[in-house]
């Protein structure tokens, strides 16, 4: 989740990646946004946007393939990490705070719950439970547990695999809670990761596994298949990971300029479609099930 082209394309050629499938289409344009950071999707269909240079939080009408300003998290000058932990509720961080965007009512409402004043540079945002989310913090190589309704967080997770490296420095990116395991990317050692947490804690279970270390791998999403997709940012693409194939590879399935992230669509015509964010905007991409 990080929109930086010049630096991301320096990193990317300087490294080879590993040699992926034949890419099957190019992903479809909804709405044409400038630099999407992250995307989330709300149980009406209508896709969230941020940018990490606005405080605008974006809707998108996927249908009427529309764009227009949900509402301005006050405090924020640029919004990255987007995740919903309880139905129309959503976490966003701005910063170094991590805000509520609540859209249970007439009129969405934002609210700052808690500033990470000893954070480096947070970015990656993923559900833990309906009170709990976890936040990447890219500037330290660390997760944070952090709880929505009081505010507390702790670091629970620091990891080599996590560190900052580059020019910037940026770390740990991407992350995402599947049946248990945190899957991570680490952009600038272009590396995906994974490991075993406790479900409440959000400690550290077992040892990291790293399934690659020459893919530049941006946000992630988890796919109705139960597949997990990786957007590749300056590689173009969105890539899908096996997570019970034994040595899971990526394999391209479209191409979208400068994906950033990517969340599944949550009604009957679009559950196998994969809205990513981009350099130029969100485009879909149908996987298949």
């Amino acid at each position: 989740m990080l929109q930086l082209p010049s630096l991301l394309w320096l990193a990317t050629l300087a490294s080879a990646a590993p040699a992926l499938e034949s890419r099957q289409s190019a992903g479809t344009q909804v709405v044409r946004l400038t630099s999407v950071e992250n995307v989330a999707v709300r149980a009406n269909g209508i896709i969230l946007a941020t940018n990490m240079n606005s405080n605008n939080l974006y809707a998108i009408d996927p249908v009427a393939k529309t764009s227009s300003t949900a509402l301005k998290v006050t405090g924020a000058t640029g919004l990255s990490g987007i995740g919903e932990y309880a139905k129309d509720l959503f976490t966003v961080i701005g910063g170094k705070g991590i805000y509520r965007v609540d859209f249970t009512g007439a009129t969405p409402t934002s609210t700052l719950i808690k500033t990470i004043t000893e954070a480096g540079n947070l970015n990656g945002l993923a559900a833990l439970d309906n009170s709990t989310v976890l936040v990447a913090d890219a500037g330290k190589g660390s997760v944070y547990r952090f709880d929505v309704n009081t505010g507390a967080y702790s670091e629970t997770i620091k990891d080599a695999t996590m560190a900052p490296s580059g020019s910037i420095p940026f770390g740990i990116d991407g992350i995402k809670v599947l049946n248990g395991v945190l899957w991570y990317t680490n952009i600038f050692k272009n590396s995906f990761h994974k490991v075993s947490i406790d479900p409440v804690t959000a400690k550290a279970t077992g040892a990291v596994t790293t399934l690659w270390t020459n893919l530049m791998g941006d946000d992630l999403c988890v796919g109705p298949n139960g597949k997990i997709y990786v957007t590749t940012n300056g590689k173009n693409s969105l890539v899908e990971v096996d997570p019970a194939a034994a040595s899971p590879k990526a394999n391209s399935v479209a191409t979208v300029t400068g994906s950033t992230s990517c969340a599944f669509g949550r009604t009957e015509k679009d559950a196998n479609v994969a809205y990513v964010g981009g350099s130029q905007g969100v485009f879909a991409v149908t996987v298949k099930v």
